[in-house]
């Protein structure tokens, strides 16, 4: 019966060893990113959902409601999601983003407004 080789790449490659490494970290980099996001992702979408029913957004204009409340706030976008969520049991928004979340909403209405007399959408 013939052995069988197993497969390991040749000590003497010729990609560089410091190169493998760089392409270690940044793989792990990224994981790190994407295990952050998937335990942050739930809440945001739920944040979105709660602007959708609150205000009649569309889910990309929720998403631009929340980009714009955390920017002019300086919050963590999760944050600003999760103080949203917090809303529905009763606890009140606070203060910066009652007031930037309100003037978020007003200028994406206005501009979906506009964008519906330019295109109509179909029923």
């Amino acid at each position: 019966m013939p052995e069988l080789e197993l497969f390991a790449p040749s000590v003497n490659s010729d990609r560089p060893a410091h190169r493998d490494t760089h392409d270690t970290e940044a793989l792990r980099t990224e994981v790190v990113q994407l295990k952050r996001a998937m335990q942050t992702r739930p809440v945001i979408d739920m944040a979105r959902g709660v602007l959708m029913a609150s205000f009649g957004l569309r889910p990309d204009d929720a998403w631009s409601v929340l980009v714009d409340v955390s920017q002019h706030t300086n919050t963590k976008l999760r944050q600003v999601a999760a103080e949203l969520v917090e809303t529905v049991g009763g606890e009140p928004l606070p203060e910066p983003l009652s007031t930037r979340l309100s003037t978020a909403v007003a200028d994406v209405s206005r501009a979906a407004d506009s964008d519906v007399s330019r295109f109509p959408r179909s029923a």
